[in-house]
């Protein structure tokens, strides 16, 4: 018996069913490896065109400006480290006319007025009125017998005297911010005077200046352990009074106000020679390393700085 053949259709479906089954075989014995998404590209900023861009704000300080060349620096600039010379003017009191050439000229420095003189008030007067500073100076007693002047200080005195005396001295010196001894190599020698003598200025708010007339004096060692502001003469200007002398020492005293920061020089107002020196004063520091200089600057730069 013959058989029948099997319809076109059929066969077509029973292939696509078995090629079906195939590829799900296939797959499930090897699974597709899954792709991981590629990383975004990063955005493209646009670029302004060079003509029109904006200079960003500044987090940096700017730079400096560039150091003017030496050539073109002033022809005297200002050290950097400067020697100050305080001058002292002792003597005052006595004329009023030497003085007013002193008070006539521009300078800084100190004037020392005698107490007791018929001018003595009237010089502390003038010596304010002209911007200057003004001290006592207090006659004290010398070795060898010669007289200070008027309500001097003197060894042997009671300690009650020795103030009413200083005090009698200062009221004649208004302004007076402090005092320096006229003569008194005995007596700046003496401990009890001396110890005294600060003693007051403290109560009185008021410096000491040591004019060295010894080197035996206490005074600085009293006034530093008392705590009162001091200081001492460097240089006497015109122990000589001769004006080539007078000159040599004020050179000397620059010097060492160069060397060791400051120096504390002291003339006299009688002598024509110191008054030249401070007329021709400014030119003369001019570019130099030294500028006069108030005494209260000078005690404050030493109790920073103690001079040896």
């Amino acid at each position: 018996m013959r058989s029948r053949p099997i319809p076109r259709l059929r066969f077509a479906a029973i292939i696509l069913i078995l090629a079906c089954a195939a590829i799900v075989a296939f797959l499930v014995a090897c699974p597709p490896v899954p792709v991981r998404p590629a990383s975004p590209a990063p955005p493209v900023v646009p670029v302004a065109p060079a003509a029109t861009t904006v200079p960003p704000r500044q987090t940096e300080p700017p730079p400096r400006a560039p150091v003017i060349a030496a050539a073109t620096a002033p022809e005297h600039p200002r050290p950097e480290k400067e020697g100050l010379v305080a001058l002292v003017l002792d003597d005052a009191g006595y004329n009023l006319e030497e003085l007013k050439a002193f008070l006539d000229l521009p300078g800084t420095f100190t004037v020392a007025v005698l107490p007791n003189l018929p001018h003595s008030r009237e010089a502390a007067r003038m010596v304010l009125a002209a911007g200057k500073d003004l001290i006592l100076h207090c006659p004290m007693e010398p070795d060898g017998g010669e007289n200070p002047g008027p309500g001097a200080l003197l060894v042997g005195l009671d300690p009650r005297e020795i103030e009413a005396r200083l005090a009698r001295a200062f009221a004649s010196v208004p302004g007076a911010q402090g005092m320096n001894n006229h003569m008194g190599s005995r007596a700046t020698a003496n401990e009890a005077l001396m110890t005294t003598v600060i003693g007051y200025l403290k109560k009185e708010g008021r410096f000491y200046i040591d004019s060295r007339t010894t080197p035996e004096t206490v005074g600085p060692r009293i006034a530093q352990s008392l705590g009162v502001p001091w200081a001492q003469r460097d240089v006497f200007i015109d122990d000589d009074s001769a004006p080539d002398r007078v000159r040599a020492a004020w050179s000397r005293g620059l010097d060492e106000a160069r060397d060791r920061g400051s120096a504390i020089l002291i003339g006299h107002v009688q002598n024509r020679a110191v008054l030249d020196i401070l007329r021709s004063g400014e030119k003369e520091l001019s570019g130099r390393q030294e500028r006069l200089a108030r005494l209260v600057d000078v005690i404050a730069q030493r109790e920073r700085n103690p001079v040896e």
